[in-house]
């Protein structure tokens, strides 16, 4: 093979064309097997070679003719020996972070016994009292609403997705289309009816959004091959849905107790001849402020799980599908049995800084409730906005790094530490990417829950169900039916939106290892996103 010509400002090779490769796993180099220098990078059984690109080449730049190292000496591609896997995906994790998880168990233990005296308070207080007219819903007509603005949802989401992985790209443009329509569109309505603040706050971000749109459009093919293998991965596995709407439902029916929980303090330390509660309220204030750090803590601990389990399928998918080794049995099993024994005290550590921070902005936007002290309302206003600043960050972070403790097993300080050099080494890929597959399923969650209010206030229209009567629970009914169906929705696009994450952190962290299993892929990849051949160095 002739040697490279020098590499220099005007001498450019044109990037390989979407081959499709002759891709046989045998042929290629086993895991375990030593990489001989000077064989360039990413060639394959059928000599077709790709080059690596620099970090400052601009996406659509043809590529410059120059040799890497070898994936040998590579920090990033590689090898465990004794596994035949990359070094750093670690199959079978140790134990990390264990104080959390067992402080997780004392509070949650703590709760429920909370809630055995509130939940008894209230039976007390509430025994023989008459029922409200409301029982009658639960019968056939209130079931069969019920069961109308779940199945729209379903039957939304199903066909949402179908369209997704058939026209991803086109999908992401139609939806960045029409979050800047519907921004004017606020825009409009709060200017009509002379509400100044908001209606400058939606020009401001249409006019935004709009003007990214120029900056972005050059990222949205990465973005449309990402959520392409992501949708067609998930579809192989479809248990990845049926472990985020498990979640889902148990933090649903969580959320309800919680509510149960928080009346029943109240009544424990209310005097209702008085109506305050004297002498009490510092016990009382604190028994809140405990509630909500709970709830918020098993909550994003519950949310959490789910991320973690997905991460750890398509990282499985990334190294092994295509290696000499191949898939595992059951990766979504093995996955959650990761993140429920030794991932489970870094999700509980990584969750509680979320919870303390969500706990902390429930007190200040209780100041900012008071219209008695403009000071403290003022207060509770600056101290909410900085702590939304701080959650907002800390909550993008663990993202990613979550999927650090799926993929590498490792415990959490570490995984966010290597999440924030990342995210400083190529974060505003990291949030173009998030920001134009996110706005996807945004949008088709509105879509999604609009029809599901639609079917039911049809329903109730038309057949006019008894418990319904003079249309008493019509508004309810259809907020409910709105949040269904946006919650359907939103359940698939958890499961991509972690699916995504995670395959972005395997791609920085070692992209040697799907140009070794799957090069179509990587290619594609790599013909809208050069920089990618380089993972980061840490």
């Amino acid at each position: 093979m002739a040697s490279p010509p020098p590499l220099n400002d005007k001498t450019y090779a044109a990037p390989p064309p979407p081959l499709e490769y002759a891709y046989n796993p045998p042929h290629q180099p086993a895991y375990n097997s030593t990489l001989q220098p000077p064989q360039p990078w990413g060639q394959n059984q059928v000599g077709q070679q790709y080059s690596v690109a620099p970090s400052n080449l601009e996406q659509g730049q043809g590529m410059p003719t120059v040799l890497p190292p070898s994936y040998e000496s590579a920090p990033y591609g590689a090898v465990n020996p004794d596994t035949g896997l990359p070094a750093k995906f670690n199959p079978k994790p140790r134990y990390n972070d264990c104080w959390a998880f067992v402080l997780f168990i004392a509070q949650l233990a703590a709760f429920i016994v909370l809630a055995v005296f509130a939940l008894e308070k209230i039976e007390d207080d509430r025994h023989g009292a008459p029922q409200f007219g409301t029982a009658s819903f639960f019968s056939k007509p209130g079931y069969i609403t019920v069961l109308i603005a779940i199945l729209t949802g379903l039957i939304v989401s199903v066909v949402y997705f179908m369209l997704v992985e058939a026209m991803p790209r086109m999908v992401i443009k139609v939806t960045f289309l029409l979050s800047i329509i519907a921004y004017i569109a606020s825009a409009v309505y709060f200017f009509v009816r002379h509400q100044w603040y908001p209606a400058v706050v939606t020009a401001v971000f249409s006019l935004l959004y709009a003007t990214m749109w120029f900056f972005w459009k050059s990222r949205i093919p990465f973005a449309t091959e990402m959520l392409k293998a992501v949708t067609s991965i998930s579809k192989k596995y479809p248990a990845t849905f049926m472990i985020t709407f498990i979640a889902l439902l148990i933090q649903t029916m969580y959320s309800v107790f919680f509510t149960a929980v928080i009346a029943g303090c109240y009544e424990l330390y209310y005097d209702w001849e008085t109506r305050t509660t004297p002498g009490k309220l510092q016990v009382y204030c604190s028994l809140i402020f405990f509630c909500f750090v709970s709830f918020y803590w098993t909550s994003q601990v519950i949310k959490n799980i789910a991320h973690v389990t997905i991460s750890g399928l398509f990282a499985t998918y990334y190294f092994m599908m295509g290696s000499p080794q191949g898939m595992t049995k059951s990766p979504t099993y093995e996955s959650f049995k990761r993140a429920m024994t030794t991932s489970i005290g870094s999700i509980c550590f990584g969750s509680l800084i979320i919870a303390v921070i969500q706990s902390m902005r429930a007190l200040a936007q209780t100041l900012r409730s008071d219209s008695s002290d403009g000071l403290l309302a003022c207060l509770g206003c600056i101290i909410d906005c900085i702590l939304a600043c701080f959650q907002g960050l800390i909550e993008y972070v663990n993202k990613y790094a979550f999927c650090q403790v799926a993929i590498y097993g490792k415990a959490y300080i570490p995984a966010a530490r290597d999440t924030w050099t990342m995210l400083k080494d190529r974060g505003i890929v990291a949030i173009i990417n998030d920001n134009l597959i996110g706005n996807v399923w945004a949008m088709g969650a509105i879509m999604s829950g609009s029809l599901s209010a639609l079917a039911c206030y049809l329903y109730l229209w038309f057949d006019n169900p008894p418990f319904n009567f003079n249309n008493e629970f019509t508004y309810v009914l259809v907020t409910i039916a709105f949040v269904m169906g946006l919650q359907m929705l939103f359940t698939v696009g958890a499961v991509i939106e972690s699916g995504v994450a995670t395959t972005f952190v395997c791609l920085a962290e070692d992209p040697a290892a799907l140009a070794r299993t799957k090069p179509e892929l990587f290619e594609r990849i790599r013909a809208t996103w050069p920089a990618v051949v380089q993972g980061v160095n840490y």
